[in-house]
């Protein structure tokens, strides 16, 4: 069945008369799917095994795969002209190349994504077609794909929700004398029931290990007293999400209840300052800010970035990015603070830039204070 067609055309057909090339090639997993709506998995699981797209400014656009994979790109790609080739018998690249020459660009200007395509077929290319002019494309899907249409919202809106339905479950069922590593677990297991078709990143970082950034669950029992950071992504379908919560084992001390308090303040003090217009690294200097303000150094090298389907996206909230916010991005808010003795902090909500301001879209529960496990 072919999928519903969430791509920003009007966005893509902008950019890419924006931009002078005559045509652009997608190339990676994400940009593949976003621009034919097949989803093909072994392009990440063998990356030699090509699946591109090819979007010239006039139409036409034409989906390559390799034949193995035809039958679903034909299912799932709303692309009429879906072409393939056979592995070890044809390069994908030879196809690619007859593809442009048919279309009358193998002296034009085409976007590629030099970042996923490998050196070698990207020389291999540049040697079919000598005329052609072939150019870094990667940053006009970036830009096309950080504008969000009302499906992609809805979309990640659920798989956030998802996410963080699942881990607040499983900080309520757990209790003292658990493992590290059955909480991870139990968390994995609640997402599969809620519908996740896969688990991109689960990390538990617990006691002694909640300050280090992504350290792995171990066999070691909660004990009262541990602060539990968990931050987990997950993929509904191709959506996915990516959302930080907390907890503490037994009741908080004062020192634990007071920094929580004071990094959820810069997370929303952030929140409320998002809006068209403003600068990522406008974010991020308000989040220095307000730490400061509190007593705490923000010492990470950002507070956020653009979510998607490539997971960490434009814009990414650091120091040095002066990308204004637009309507219709969905930012991932996350400072973290990481206290050696103390302990790691980190809450991450999803949030959507909209005309007016930003609206936290991962509200399953109340993050006010600590979860607390028993």
């Amino acid at each position: 069945m072919t999928r519903e067609k969430l791509m920003n055309v009007e966005e893509f057909r902008r950019a890419l008369e924006k931009s002078g090339f005559d045509a652009v090639v997608a190339v990676s997993q994400p940009n593949v799917f976003y621009t034919s709506g097949a989803f093909i998995t072994t392009q990440k699981s063998i990356p030699s095994r090509l699946a591109m797209t090819v979007l010239p400014k006039e139409g036409g656009d034409v989906l390559l795969v390799c034949n193995i994979e035809e039958s679903l790109a034909r299912t799932e790609s709303w692309i009429e002209d879906v072409r393939s080739y056979v592995e070890f018998a044809q390069s994908p690249i030879s196809l690619l190349a007859d593809v442009l020459t048919e279309k009358g660009l193998a002296d034009g200007r085409i976007g590629v994504e030099k970042k996923y395509l490998s050196a070698a077929f990207y020389d291999e290319l540049v040697e079919a077609l000598p005329r052609t002019r072939f150019e870094a494309g990667d940053s006009l899907f970036d830009e096309v794909r950080s504008i969000k249409t009302i499906g992609e919202i809805e979309r990640y809106r659920q798989a956030g929700l998802a996410t963080e339905r699942a881990l607040v479950e499983a900080f309520r069922e757990a209790k003292v004398g658990q493992t590290e590593r059955e909480l991870r677990y139990s968390i994995l297991d609640k997402l599969a029931r809620l519908g996740a078709s896969n688990t991109n990143f689960a990390t538990l970082a617990a006691a002694d290990q909640s300050w280090h950034g992504h350290p792995p669950a171990r066999d070691r029992e909660l004990q009262p007293g541990d602060l539990v950071r968990v931050d987990v992504g997950a993929a509904f379908d191709v959506y996915g999400s990516d959302v930080a919560r907390m907890a503490v084992v037994g009741n908080p001390t004062e020192l634990q209840r007071e920094i929580y308090a004071k990094h959820r303040q810069v997370q929303r003090k952030a929140i409320e300052y998002m809006r068209p217009g403003v600068r990522a690294c406008d974010v991020f200097q308000r989040c220095v800010q307000t730490y400061a303000e509190l007593g705490i150094q923000c010492p990470g090298p950002h507070v956020g970035h653009g979510f998607g389907l490539g997971g960490h996206e434009i814009p990414m909230l650091q120091p040095y990015n002066t990308l204004e916010l637009r309507p219709n991005m969905l930012i991932c808010i996350e400072p973290v603070v990481m206290l050696k003795g103390i302990g790691g902090f980190q809450l991450e909500d999803l949030v959507l830039v909209g005309e007016d301001g930003a609206e936290i879209l991962t509200t399953y529960a109340d993050t006010q204070e600590l979860f607390v496990i028993r």
